[in-house]
């Protein structure tokens, strides 16, 4: 079974108070608190793999993380604003990884609602994250 965390971004203000395209918006002060806060949480956690959707805040909602546990932040599509539920959720239930994916708050519910849905224990570990644990990925026959 494989691990996985779910993460929604941090704070990074509202859409009209950034002047930018919308998927360079960083996060706010209190945004980089929450990043923190959820390096701190999960400290001593074994993690394996840290992918992001390629939006600026979701990815700096993880820096503090990945520097905590020295990897590097893997960028997926799969993970963006407007990105189809059942993409996410493939990419999320296909690894056998101890994964942390960060994506967007209403993505991040839907995958929650979707994996509940199918039987999976999601759990609440912060603001900022949910954890659940995923059977191993079906292996074709030959």
């Amino acid at each position: 079974m494989g691990r996985i965390y779910l993460v929604r971004e941090a704070d990074a203000g509202g859409r009209s108070a950034w002047p930018g395209p919308d998927r360079l918006r960083p996060l706010t002060t209190g945004g980089w608190r929450q990043a923190r806060e959820l390096a701190d949480r999960l400290d001593g956690a074994e993690i394996d793999r840290i992918v992001a959707s390629p939006w600026l805040r979701c990815q700096q909602s993880v820096v503090p993380l990945a520097e905590a546990h020295d990897l590097p932040i893997e960028t997926e599509p799969a993970l963006g604003q407007i990105a189809s539920v059942d993409r996410a959720l493939r990419l999320v239930t296909g690894t056998a990884d101890l994964t942390v994916f960060a994506t967007h708050a209403d993505l991040v519910l839907a995958l929650i609602e979707r994996l509940r849905g199918e039987g999976s224990r999601v759990r609440p570990l912060c603001g900022l994250a949910w954890t659940t644990e995923l059977p191993p990925p079906a292996v074709a026959a030959v």
